[in-house]
């Protein structure tokens, strides 16, 4: 009768990306899935673009049939394919749909979290009260008692649980 084969479901996800980035002529292209979510990172015209859709997203607008990333994959690719059909209409350009996409660079993160860390956290020095400010050092009083000097008496003791 029908034959089932374990991964035809990613089999034919895979084949209908493959398909649509060929539609939309964009020849380099990487994918991944995982349990909850998905990406897709792609060249477009010496720019680097990245889609990226997961459970958590999904469940905030409300789409709670989604069971695990492959699913989110196959709404990333639906996606696309609804774009790539604008596009062939000629009633926009792909320019004009991905340019909100674009992937930063490592070198614009790094200073954009060197900022946020530098806003976030200024250097921790020691304040200078000028009252207080005499030079003094903390020193330790009578640094050799130990507790086995006190006296047993002088602390309240509790009774013993029977």
């Amino acid at each position: 009768m029908f034959k089932w084969t374990p991964h035809k479901e990613q089999y034919t996800c895979e084949r209908r990306l493959i398909k649509v980035m060929k539609r939309l002529k964009i020849e380099d292209f990487n994918f991944n899935w995982d349990r909850s979510s998905c990406c897709i990172e792609f060249h477009y015209q010496g720019s680097s673009y990245k889609m990226e859709h997961s459970l958590e997203q999904a469940k905030k607008q409300g789409i709670v049939m989604l069971r695990n990333g492959l699913d989110c994959l196959f709404q990333l690719v639906q996606s696309l394919e609804d774009l790539s059909q604008i596009i062939e209409r000629g009633t926009y350009k792909l320019d004009i749909w991905i340019s909100n996409m674009k992937q930063t660079t490592v070198e614009e993160e790094t200073t954009q979290y060197s900022e946020e860390v530098h806003i976030r956290y200024k250097s921790i020095e020691k304040p200078t009260y000028p009252e207080f400010n005499r030079g003094d050092e903390f020193v330790l009083a009578a640094p050799e008692s130990s507790l086995g000097e006190y006296d047993q008496n002088e602390f309240t003791q509790r009774s013993k649980r029977k």
